[in-house]
């Protein structure tokens, strides 16, 4: 117990902390006298000029809970030079036994190394005992008593290797320090049960004495551990740290006397470790933390990563059949669950249909049919929902099922195809060996992706068939009408122009102007019906080429066609054409006597404008609708294909108004080619 008045020095700006301590001090047996000081210049002006009997530092000393208010630094952002560790050091130069402690509210194992280093009396970090400053203040005010009264005994030199051992045992990571010579001068017990760790076989200059040793450091248990390493090799120590990361970054650290990092696998502990390698003149220090988790998350993040990945490569070639990426994703769920088997199904009332199949067990091959009762899947079809089990044996329902007593799968992952809202049937994994663990989170999704696919995948399959088959029977009814329609059409055209040969009547002039326009509109009809199908196959489409062959075909007059460097698109050529044909009409039809017809691009898109009336904006929609004419000689199906040409090309297409008030067509999205 300290005698006479204690002359304490506080260098904190957290005024909970200090009022805290303050409060403990009092109730302490011997009196105390705490001045107080705020920043690390006023700190270090109060230890080179006043006497103090302890000096009590906050490691960040104007950082978060400072005079200036708390902030947003990390701890590793703080300058070492104006810390509390530059107060202790400058405590150290002074007088070598003074009790000093470091205390800190965001400190790190780095903090409490350089304290060890720096020796430190005592290191504690604020709330770490119960969660409130209180608690740590009553701790340090006994920890100041009994360290000041040992101080003023004057009985020796402070035992710093216990204050040290204090420390540097109560770190949640490794802390081993060596001499020039690499010998160990100190080291925690989180860094003995490592160093324990190592095989415990014999070399011959251990012994039977220093294997026996190296177990007792591996259980941890005796609290002499760590002291029966000091003065052994780090190398022998650890050898395994030997030839790895760990060894270069630490013989870099030596020779340029700078901090270095390295991250290594410690094969006897099974574990990644971190470790930051300090050198100082005495020696070096090591701190070091098991990273194992993060290296694994991070590892499993980029295996992830080339799952998806992989994923993204099956379902998006354009080459593959939908069966083939089945299979594809079935090899590729496989590897990632490891599981034996996948298959997909298509569920017909009672009746479970094998569609593509990747079974190494031979119990399902394509086209099997069993009944869905006996399967696993029957449960994801009746709740239309994802099913996971890890062990069919546990599971009495599914263990009474053939799935299990006949084919023995003992584990299963499954996931509903849905099409057009309705269960199609099932996406599923399983195995003849139950798994150690659940399927992950990860892994149900997976499959849960998977199945979402092919369900999507399908319903676009039906509706492609769907479509082809409104477009056959439209082509059918196109063909049909062209045929049944024109050949009395043609009949009719025929004995009129005969009649008319030898009668002059103005109504067989009426009826053979009817019957041109019947063959113009079954022309148009069968132009809409033909020309709106998606371009599949398509080619090198030069524009400035198309554009005059349309042109050239097209009844023009007077008008005058404007239009260079076009360039290439990609598209088919004929029905480019067509949609050229259409405009250049609509344009010779609306756009009064002699218009210009432009062609070009502008900012990217394709547009064809002329220098008449133009469209009233309120129109402009209403313009490419089938059947709409503002003309009594049109059809109104000229900008109806128009669209049709353009969607089919997956271009968009919008009428607008030309520069100078007439009207504009503008193409966008059109796929030029490279370099044009």
């Amino acid at each position: 117990m300290a005698s006479g008045l204690v002359r304490v020095l506080l260098a904190d700006g957290d005024d909970t902390f200090a009022d805290a301590l303050s409060d403990a001090l009092d109730r302490a047996p011997a009196a105390a006298a705490v001045s107080r000081v705020r920043d690390h210049a006023a700190a270090v002006a109060a230890v080179e000029t006043e006497p103090y009997d302890c000096v009590v530092t906050e490691y960040d000393i104007d950082g978060p809970g400072g005079e200036s208010g708390g902030d947003d630094r990390n701890e590793s952002e703080v300058d070492d030079a104006a810390s509390g560790l530059d107060i202790l050091r400058r405590v150290r130069e002074r007088d070598p036994a003074l009790p000093v402690f470091l205390v800190t509210g965001a400190g790190s194992e780095r903090v409490a190394a350089a304290a060890v280093d720096a020796d430190a009396t005592g290191y504690l970090r604020k709330g770490e005992s119960t969660g409130d400053d209180g608690s740590v203040a009553e701790a340090l005010a006994e920890r100041i008593d009994d360290a000041v009264a040992t101080y003023r005994s004057g009985s020796g030199t402070r035992e710093v290797g216990e204050d040290r051992a204090e420390i540097l045992d109560r770190m949640a990571d490794g802390f081993v320090a060596v001499d020039a010579d690499d010998a160990i001068t100190h080291l925690n017990a989180q860094a003995a049960a490592l160093a324990g760790a190592v095989d415990g076989s014999e070399s011959a200059a251990e012994g039977a004495e220093g294997a026996e040793r190296r177990d007792d450091a591996a259980s941890g248990s005796e609290p002499g551990d760590a002291d029966a390493l000091v003065g052994t090799s780090l190398w022998d120590a650890f050898p395994d740290a030997a030839e790895t990361e760990f060894e270069t970054a630490f013989e870099r650290a030596r020779a340029t006397g700078e901090p270095t990092e390295a991250r290594t696998y410690y094969e006897p502990a099974a574990s990644w470790f971190e470790a930051r390698i300090y050198p100082s003149a005495s020696g070096v220090s090591v701190y070091f933390r098991d990273v194992t988790g993060a290296v694994e998350e991070r590892e499993e993040i980029q295996r992830r990563e080339r799952v998806m990945r992989r994923l993204y490569e099956i379902i998006s070639a354009k080459d593959d059949p939908f069966e083939g990426k089945v299979e594809k994703l079935l090899a590729l769920g496989r590897d990632v669950l490891g599981a034996e088997s996948g298959l997909l199904s298509n569920v017909q009332g009672s009746r479970y249909v094998v569609e593509v199949a990747d079974d190494v067990t031979g119990s399902f091959g394509e086209g099997a049919v069993v009944d869905l009762s006996e399967t696993n899947c029957e449960r994801v079809v009746s709740t239309a929902a994802s099913v996971q089990v890890r062990d069919v044996a546990s599971d009495p329902d599914l263990s009474a099922r053939s799935g299990f007593v006949q084919q023995g799968i003992s584990c299963y992952v499954g996931a509903p195809v849905i099409v057009d809202g309705d269960v199609y049937g099932t996406f599923c994994f399983y195995d003849r060996t139950d798994r150690s663990e659940p399927f992950s989170d990860w892994e149900a999704t997976l499959v849960d992706l998977m199945a979402r696919w092919v369900g999507y995948e399908l319903e676009r399959r039906e509706t492609q068939i769907e479509m082809r088959r409104e477009r056959d029977r439209l082509e059918q009814f196109a063909s049909v009408v062209s045929h049944d329609l024109r050949s009395p059409l043609n009949v009719a055209a025929g004995n009129v122009d005969l009649v008319r040969e030898s009668v002059d009547d103005e109504r067989l002039a009426r009826t053979s102007k009817a019957l041109d326009r019947m063959e113009e509109l079954i022309g148009d009809a069968l132009s809409f019906a033909r020309l709106g199908e998606r371009v599949v196959e398509t080619e090198a489409v030069d524009l400035v080429r198309v554009v005059e062959e349309a042109w050239a075909t097209t009844a023009t007059g007077d008008a005058t066609l404007a239009a260079d460097a076009l360039g290439t698109v990609v598209g088919d050529a004929s029905r480019v054409r067509t949609l050229f044909e259409n405009l250049f009409r609509n344009a010779v039809e609306h756009a009064g006597d002699a218009p210009t017809v432009t062609v070009g691009w502008d900012d990217g898109v394709l547009y064809v404008a002329d220098d008449g009336p133009g469209i009233p904006e309120e129109n402009r929609d209403q313009v490419f609708e089938t059947g709409y004419t503002t003309s009594g000689e049109g059809t109104g199906f000229g900008l109806g294909i128009v669209k049709a040409v353009a969607e089919a090309h997956g271009w968009t297409v919008r009428a607008a108004a030309a520069d100078g008030g007439g009207a504009r067509f503008e193409f966008g999205d059109v796929v030029r080619r490279r370099g044009d």
